[in-house]
């Protein structure tokens, strides 16, 4: 009976202690479980971080290749700038050479133009002088053509004063 006491309490004790590894089992197996939850939660959000790094590395390629696309730019750019600079002074110069070109011009038009005053004054001047030479002319031919009808009326008195005394004398020496 000791002996059976014995076996019931070897019984009791490894009962209790498997009851007690049991509890241990089923706490580490939760704590497995949850470490386990933990590793994909980690490996989900490492699988995130890498996809966002090779997404955020395309962009910084992405940027590289804009930069470098825009310095070139920036430097075609300012080539070009330069070159439009060169060429608006060159425009400036031009355009002063022609200002002043202009500006002989409009003075030499300038003293054309009084010249033509002078000689359109001088024309309209000997044009009056004409025009007064010209009145003069016509009162001179009206005149010589008064004289002229004057001395032809005195030719056509004195031819018919001649007819006249040559009928008178014709008609004396008939008489006679």
């Amino acid at each position: 009976m000791v002996f059976a006491f014995l076996l019931c309490g070897l019984c009791l004790y490894q009962w209790n202690r498997e009851v007690a590894l049991h509890k241990e089992m089923a706490a580490m197996s939760e704590d497995l479980y949850k470490k386990k939850e933990n590793i994909q939660g980690l490996e989900l959000n490492l699988r995130r971080a890498s996809d966002e790094i090779s997404r955020l590395e395309q962009v910084r390629k992405d940027l590289i290749q804009t930069k470098m696309t825009n310095e070139a730019t920036i430097a075609s750019l300012t080539n070009e700038v330069e070159r439009l600079i060169r060429q608006k002074d060159a425009v400036t110069a031009q355009l002063e050479q022609y200002k002043k070109a202009l500006d002989t011009a409009n003075e030499s038009i300038v003293k054309q133009n009084e010249d033509i005053k002078r000689q359109n004054e001088m024309l309209q001047s000997i044009a009056r002088q004409r025009d007064e030479k010209i009145a003069e002319l016509a009162k001179v031919v009206e005149e010589y053509n008064k004289l002229v009808k004057d001395y032809n009326k005195l030719v056509e008195d004195v031819n018919r004063m001649n007819e006249q005394a040559a009928a008178a004398a014709a008609a004396a020496e008939k008489k006679k």
